[in-house]
């Protein structure tokens, strides 16, 4: 492998690289140190381009790659951005080209969904979502692909579907795009040899992150940008977004065909040992081969922890979700704990509880105004402004300070707004609403205490601990899943979110919950519940006893350890942002 051989795939001669890293090898950090190594070979008032999926791995990269190169170099050679603000960026720039008026506002991803709400509104819950559903289906299928509008108007005809049809023409009429047309957009400007000729004289190289979420729309945004050298790294195994678009095994197969047999890294500077062992048990009945090894398993306090645990009823088990994330933190104020589950509608029971948990820092990534960015962003703008600004002052402050081509920071930003303005009529204005926002200290990416997710939102994500509660049939798998192949992508699903866990990992299941009309409903075990009964050798009552002995032998709580010394330089500079191996709890 990789990393036992001494070959460093950063450095690697190749001009098209392709590296697989599964959770917590080191990816970014290879994208960082990579992007130093390509430094070297790129022309005068060259950059390289940085592509991500999401505001969150965008700022996860950007943090690395700027630690790693610096400020100067980093803000002189490198973009980092996710695919629809670089497909923004493409239109805004030459979409006369294609007779596109490059001033239209660029949309959010809630266009096409609020649209489509004017078919659904009214309907029950089941209708409602099936032709959501349905006309999502026919109106990305339409759109992916460097398509005009007429081949689109064509393509939905095909597919009979006359309330997406109905969309796509109102969408014309009133001159607007969607979020689904940037893409195609800008595929069909890439196809234009003189514009693609400005990009890859401009980007002389592009890292791309998490491979296996691409579209085959995106792999041909991202070849087309840059010519002279291209990375992708990613993790088959973590491919939770076929239902977006992505292609794993078409967009793998052909960047075999272009880079060549991917390089394949196999050491954890994340996750402990007991952590690993629930992945390997995951990726196992996934058909993988590979064995993920702690790069130091004896620097994680008595190898980690992995428990499962039954409970009578969702808010039971919910309840006792909040006694253990007490008890970390009293005694790890800096540790982070994710709760994740597969789908939002099983989250309600923690969320309940940790709302009723005052005592505990918890952050609901669903909420634009927890984010620790736009809180600052929407502070700083509040003190900026005179005392008797309105909201509609501040709307136009903190939007005017945003790219417009950076889609969904604008997005994020209109929600948090809407978010203040609530916040803002109870507090009585806009200053005392901003002094209860709270700001975490710069640097942090993800704060101590708790946060609550679901799994694809938490793609990419690291916590100290980790819960995925819900683990019952018609949610894990989800109650959509009926093929083989669905299956495997909701078995992949709980591989992604038993690898955010670096110390430990808890997963728990309810016997009953609660249905809409109030009444409860017994649940059925999650068919792959005895799998991870299998890999976790703790229960609720080993796992307290673990935590007590965590926290009585005195871990450190306030500094950052080390790689270990034994480490090579490489292996040093691999494990510095991931904090492999922390060795506490609370870092």
């Amino acid at each position: 492998m990789i990393q036992e051989t001494g070959l460093d795939p950063a450095c690697s001669p190749a001009a098209n690289l392709l590296a697989i890293a599964p959770p917590g090898c080191g990816k970014t950090e290879l994208l960082a140190r990579r992007a130093v190594h390509l430094l070297g070979g790129l022309q005068p008032h060259q950059r390289i381009l940085a592509l991500t999926f999401s505001n969150r791995a965008k700022q996860n990269l950007r943090e690395r790659l700027l630690r790693t190169l610096g400020p100067q170099r980093f803000s002189r050679h490198v973009r980092v951005t996710n695919f629809h603000g670089h497909a923004a960026d493409i239109i805004r720039a030459h979409g006369r080209t294609l007779g596109l008026d490059p001033a239209t506002p660029m949309p959010g991803r809630s266009t096409l969904a609020d649209a489509i709400s004017l078919f659904t509104d009214g309907l029950d819950i089941g209708p409602a979502f099936n032709r959501r559903k349905a006309i999502e289906a026919a109106l990305t299928a339409a759109k992916q692909g460097p398509y005009d509008d007429d081949e689109v108007r064509e393509a939905l005809a095909a597919s009979g579907n006359t309330f997406a049809q109905q969309i796509e023409a109102k969408r014309l009429a009133e001159g607007i795009f969607h979020y689904e047309d940037l893409l195609r957009h800008a595929q069909r400007l890439l196809r234009v040899e003189e514009i693609a000729r400005l990009y890859q004289l401009h980007y002389g190289a592009v890292l791309v992150d998490e491979f296996q979420d691409l579209s085959p729309q995106q792999l041909d945004i991202a070849l087309a940008s840059s010519s002279a050298s291209r990375t992708f790294v990613g993790d088959p195994l973590q491919g939770i977004f076929s239902w977006a678009g992505a292609r794993p095994a078409e967009v793998e197969r052909e960047l075999r065909n272009i880079c060549g047999e991917p390089r394949r890294l196999t050491l954890s500077y994340r996750s402990s040992p007991a952590v690993l062992d629930v992945v390997n048990h995951v990726a196992a009945r996934l058909d993988d081969v590979a064995d993920l090894r702690s790069i130091r398993p004896d620097a994680w306090p008595r190898g980690g922890a992995a428990a499962t645990a039954s409970f009578n009823s969702g808010g039971e088990e919910a309840g006792w979700i909040v006694d253990r994330a007490t008890e970390i933190l009293s005694a790890f104020p800096k540790a982070t704990i994710g709760v994740i589950t597969r789908s939002g509608w099983r989250r309600k029971y923690v969320d309940a509880a940790f709302s009723d948990a005052a005592h505990l820092r918890c952050q609901r990534w669903d909420l634009a105004i927890e984010d620790n960015a736009m809180v600052q962003r929407l502070v700083a703008t509040v003190a900026q402004l005179p005392r008797q600004a309105d909201m509609e002052r501040l709307r136009s402050a903190v939007l005017g300070g945003i790219d417009p081509s950076d889609v969904d920071t604008m997005e994020q930003a209109t929600n948090a707004l809407s978010e203040f303005e609530r916040l803002a009529i109870q507090a009585g204005s806009l200053a005392a609403a901003a002094a209860q926002l709270r700001i975490v200290e710069e640097g942090s990416a993800i704060e101590p205490g708790v946060h609550l997710l679901n799994a694809h939102t938490g793609k990419g994500q690291q916590f100290d601990w980790v819960f995925v509660p819900g683990f019952e049939d018609w949610h894990i798998p989800d109650g959509r899943a009926d093929t083989a192949e669905q299956l495997a992508e909701e078995l992949r699903v709980v591989l992604v979110m038993v690898s955010r866990a670096r110390h430990g990992v808890v997963i728990t299941r309810a016997r009953s919950l609660i249905s809409k009309a109030g009444n409860p409903y017994a649940t059925r075990e999650s068919q792959w519940w005895p799998v991870i009964v299998e890999a976790c050798p703790m229960n609720a009552n080993t796992l307290a006893q673990h935590i007590s002995e965590l926290a009585s032998q005195g871990a450190p709580r306030d500094e950052s350890v080390s790689a270990p010394p034994q480490a090579s330089e490489q292996v040093r500079t691999e494990v510095a942002e991931d904090s492999v191996a922390t060795g506490t709890v609370g870092q």
